[in-house]
């Protein structure tokens, strides 16, 4: 085997998540104050400039705050967080959701998505119909579990598009990463045929401008996914 070269950028995300890993595992307490650029470069071997950027951006990231000429604290991250936060969770966690997180994003998804079923029935054209069955059908061809999350993100994003606002899918598009390892998770505990189902129903109640129905059956998807999370998944 030949091993690469380390280049800085590596350091720097192996930095950031080193540093994550300590705030998320309370090795690192929120408040707490980091030592100076200078001492953490020396004490972790890496230059200053890695320190620095990687402050900079775990400090984006919401797990830092930094205030000049007072010093760098550990924030809130739930409180100050983005998207890029929650992945960092899930990867802490070995790629598994916590029941807090879950069910905190299935809630989510629940009122979103389900308002976005009701418009998108209301407000879809025949074009918008064209991609959803087209990605329907790729969802039933099959291909990798990667694959076919992402088709099923793709179809979600569709019915997003479809509601005429274009605040939704621009929100939806943030939270590709996170949907695609949910629904990666999910398939580990049913059949893909379940949700094919499921979405056969959205996309028909849609086609028929049935908002109500469309709704119900979006809800539906997603209340049927915690439920076999719930018996499988966190037992």
């Amino acid at each position: 085997m030949k091993l690469k070269k380390l280049e800085a950028s590596s350091m720097k995300e192996l930095f950031i998540k080193t540093i994550e890993n300590m705030i998320l595992s309370g090795e690192l307490k929120i408040g707490e104050k980091l030592p100076p650029e200078r001492e953490i470069a020396k004490e972790m071997e890496i230059s200053r400039t890695i320190v620095n950027l990687g402050l900079n951006d775990l400090e984006v990231k919401g797990f830092i705050e930094i205030i000049p000429r007072k010093g760098t604290y550990v924030a809130d991250f739930i409180r100050k967080g983005r998207l890029d936060t929650l992945l960092s969770i899930i990867n802490f966690n070995g790629g598994k959701f916590d029941k807090k997180t879950f069910y905190s994003l299935m809630e989510f998804r629940t009122i979103n998505e389900g308002a976005c079923a009701y418009l998108a029935a209301l407000n879809r054209t025949d074009k918008d119909i064209e991609v959803m069955e087209a990605l329907y059908n790729k969802i039933q061809s099959g291909g990798s579990v990667e694959e076919i999350s992402k088709t099923i993100f793709d179809f979600h994003h569709a019915v997003f598009c479809a509601t005429g606002n274009y605040i939704y899918p621009l929100v939806h598009n943030a939270f590709e990463n996170v949907s695609i390892v949910l629904t990666s998770v999910l398939f580990n505990y049913f059949e893909v045929e379940h949700t094919t189902n499921q979405i056969k129903v959205i996309l028909e109640m849609i086609k028929a401008k049935d908002a109500v129905k469309a709704k119900e059956a979006m809800e539906d998807l997603i209340n049927k996914g915690v439920e076999r999370l719930h018996e499988s998944y966190f037992r």
